[in-house]
C-alpha cells in the first residue's frame, strides 16, 4: 500500500490485564490524579458572565451539550466569555476535578475544544489524536473522564480539511489505484491504517470524500464508545450520552451529526 507523509460514586476501570492485575493497582493512582476527593469546592467562586450559564449547574447531558454549542456560537461570532479562567476558580480545583464533558478531538492546532466551546479549566477532560484516531490505550484516556469522574457527555469531535484524514484518504485511494504518491517527511503508516474503516464506509457518499471520510470517521468512533467495555453499561443505563460533531475551520461552527 502507497503511504503519503505529511510536514459521587466512582467506577473502577477495567483494563485488559484483568480486574486483579495491573489495571487494578493503576486505578487509586488515576483516582489520586484525577481526584474526586473535595470535587469542585469553589464552584460559587467562579466568575460568570451573565445569560451564560455554570456548566457544573447543569444536570442533563442534553443541557450540557446544549451549553457547549451555545458556547461555540459565541466563539464562531467572535464574542467569548472565557468562563472559569479567573485565579480563584483555578485554585478551587487544586483538591480535585469534576469535568462536566469529555471530549475527543483531533491534534490541529485550530481546533482546541476548550476554546471552541468557550469553556474554561476543569469544565473538560480532553484526549486528542491526528484524525481522532482511536485505538486500545487512546479509547482508556477517553473513557477515564465518564467512567471514572462521571462526565455525562462524551463528544467525538472531528473537523473540515483534517490533514491526517486527507493523508489517509489520498493513501488509500491511490493503493487502490496503483499509483504512488509524492514522499515528504513526516510519514503517518500507522494512521492511514486505522482510518481504513473511515475510508470504506464513506465510499458512494455525496459531496467531497474528504468530508465524508472525516464523517464516517466520527460515526465509527461514536459507536466504538458505545460498545467500550468501559462504557457500554452507562450507555445503556442513560448515564452517559455520546455526541458527534464536525467544526469547520471557516466559520467556527461546529454541526452535530448522527
Amino acid at each position: 500500500m502507497s503511504t503519503l507523509h505529511i510536514r459521587g460514586d466512582r467506577r473502577t476501570l477495567i483494563t485488559g490485564v484483568g480486574t486483579l492485575g495491573l489495571g487494578a493497582l493503576l486505578v487509586p493512582a488515576l483516582s489520586a490524579c484525577g481526584g474526586d476527593d473535595g470535587g469542585i469546592g469553589g464552584a460559587d467562586a467562579a466568575a460568570q458572565t451573565p445569560d451564560v450559564p455554570d456548566l457544573h449547574g447543569l444536570e442533563t447531558a442534553e443541557d450540557i451539550w446544549d451549553a457547549l454549542l451555545d458556547g461555540n456560537q459565541r466563539w464562531a461570532d467572535g464574542k467569548p466569555v472565557h468562563p472559569h479562567t479567573d485565579a480563584e476558580w483555578r485554585t478551587s480545583l487544586a483538591e480535585g476535578q469534576e469535568p462536566v464533558a469529555a471530549v475527543f478531538s483531533c491534534v490541529d492546532s485550530r481546533v482546541g475544544p476548550e476554546l471552541v466551546f468557550d469553556t474554561g479549566v476543569g469544565d473538560l477532560m480532553v484526549t486528542r489524536t491526528a484524525g481522532n484516531v482511536f485505538d486500545p490505550l487512546v479509547s482508556e484516556s477517553v473513557s477515564y473522564g465518564p467512567a471514572a469522574l462521571e462526565a455525562s457527555l462524551l463528544v467525538v469531535l472531528g473537523h473540515q480539511k483534517c490533514g491526517a484524514v486527507t493523508a489517509a484518504h489520498e493513501a488509500l485511494l491511490a493503493a487502490e489505484e496503483g499509483t504512488e504518491l509524492e514522499e515528504h517527511d513526516y510519514a503517518l503508516p500507522e494512521t492511514v491504517e486505522a482510518l481504513r474503516p473511515a475510508y470504506e464506509a464513506a465510499k458512494g457518499e455525496s459531496g467531497d470524500p474528504v468530508d465524508a471520510m472525516i464523517k464516517a470517521n466520527v460515526l465509527l468512533t461514536i459507536q466504538a464508545l458505545k460498545e467500550h467495555p468501559n462504557l457500554a453499561e452507562l450507555v445503556a443505563d442513560g448515564e452517559l450520552t455520546v455526541v458527534g460533531g464536525v467544526y469547520s475551520l471557516e466559520t467556527g461552527l461546529i454541526t452535530e451529526i448522527s
